[in-house]
């Protein structure tokens, strides 16, 4: 079997040798069509085949309404598996079977089922992670999958199951090389998750898009249910400890509840998720026990260390970026702001830039992945030196570090009492909130 060099942030010596392989894939790797999926499925039996699931594509909200999902159905009786990706401490973050992740056991089992395969098969880092998930939740007997699409819709490995219920959160540019240059393609692309006769239930789109979904439904025989027409979420507070929304669909009013993530569009992704469960079940209820036992790291994620208030969020595109930092600014004026960004070379700054600057007062720019990752002085040209130094924030370009020494070196200047920022918004990449989160005190373990 041949081996390939560990790329995962998780400790190669911490993890067994069949996981290892798996995750010594390259992430960035995908293949266009479902035949390896369909292969390694066929090798473990089909356990894809052994529960309905409910399939959630779209550009940003999917991890925030698929973790929703789960807790409502898991509140309300369900034996739940969930899948989601990317993880950022611990690869067990992506599998989780009544709310718990999986053990290192368990995902080693099934991929010494399917290590020996890849000279033969071939599959990707995703294909191989989708096909343990499945396997996982098959020996564990669940009664319901949620699972959350990696990229797209139509090619996703995730795409071989048949939903019971379909969901598209939002769409935006991103991943252009691999779905396409307009919104209008990348649509399309997801759409591939959707089935005739399979409700599908749609977050807040454009009009455009809007007519497009609805064009496919009415020619498809999809039963569409669009978030305009699910009913209201009304915010009552907000604030950097939570939000509260009084939440109402056609079915039911279920008065006033505590959302499990903050900021306006998680208003929609409440609808959105609550609408999947009452699809799914008939009959929700203990909908405010369920929100208040979602868990999802990195999503406007708020730690208390060393006097600061930390804000970690894995926005990591444009409309991401945007929303997470209209969210904090209507929290937290921009005098106390600053922001550790990290971003990858691949994604596209378009509007972003000029968001920033009346938003923060001081910009961290790191690089959280040497190979992966703009260097802090490229990071700076993409943004705008002029621009952001023109219109008073005080931008740190830091180095690329090497060694633990000067990560913590630079955690200890962001917690120093002289920087009068008091809340600090960790955003850019997944990666970004890992190499910070790690070493923020408490965060790691929460």
């Amino acid at each position: 079997m041949r081996r390939i060099p560990p790329r995962s942030t998780d400790p190669p010596s911490a993890l067994p040798p069949n996981l290892s392989f798996v995750l010594g894939l390259s992430p960035s790797v995908m293949t266009l069509g479902l035949a390896n999926m369909r292969a390694l499925l066929g090798h473990l039996g089909h356990p894809e085949q052994s529960f309905p699931s409910v399939l959630i594509a779209g550009t940003n909200g999917k991890g925030s309404v698929s973790a929703f999902v789960a807790a409502i159905l898991q509140a309300n009786g369900k034996r739940v598996g969930w899948y989601t990706s990317p993880h950022i401490f611990d690869v067990t973050e992506r599998i989780c079977v009544d709310g718990e992740p999986v053990t290192l056991g368990e995902m080693e089992e099934a991929a010494s089922r399917i290590a020996p395969l890849h000279d033969d098969i071939g599959f990707s880092y995703f294909e191989a992670l989708t096909a343990i998930a499945f396997h996982i939740f098959a020996r564990r007997k669940i009664d319901i999958a949620v699972l959350e699409v990696g990229l797209g819709g139509r090619f996703d490995a995730t795409n071989v199951v048949e939903p019971v219920v379909s969901v598209l959160t939002s769409v935006a540019l991103d991943h252009r090389r691999i779905l396409g240059d307009s919104v209008e393609e990348i649509l399309r692309e997801k759409l591939g998750i959707a089935r005739p006769g399979v409700p599908l239930v749609c977050g807040r789109l454009s009009p455009g898009l809007g007519a497009i979904v609805e064009e496919r439904a009415a020619r498809d025989r999809i039963p569409l249910h669009m978030v305009d027409s699910i009913g209201s979420a009304e915010p009552i507070e907000i604030s950097l400890d939570g939000m509260r929304a009084r939440l109402r669909t056609g079915t039911a009013d279920y008065g006033e509840i505590r959302l499990p993530f903050i900021g306006e569009p998680q208003l929609g992704n409440a609808l959105v998720s609550v609408r999947v469960a009452e699809l799914v079940l008939g009959r929700v209820e203990r909908l405010a026990d369920a929100a208040g036992t979602v868990r999802l790291r990195g999503r406007f994620e708020v730690v208390r260390a060393g006097g600061k208030v930390f804000v970690f969020d894995v926005a990591h595109n444009d409309e991401a970026l945007i929303a997470t930092l209209s969210t904090l600014v209507s929290l937290s004026p921009r005098e106390d702001n600053a922001i550790i960004l990290g971003v990858m070379r691949r994604k596209e700054l378009r509007e972003f830039p000029d968001v920033l600057a009346p938003r923060v007062r001081r910009a961290y720019l790191i690089e959280p992945v040497a190979e992966e990752a703009y260097s802090g002085p490229e990071l700076l040209q993409t943004l705008g030196v002029r621009s952001l130094r023109d219109r008073g924030v005080d931008v740190a370009v830091e180095k690329r570090f090497t060694e633990e020494g000067d990560w913590m070196k630079f955690i200890d200047r962001v917690l120093a009492a002289e920087n009068s920022c008091r809340v600090i918004l960790v955003t850019g990449s997944h990666r970004t909130v890992e190499v910070v989160g790690k070493r923020i005190p408490g965060m790691e373990n929460r």
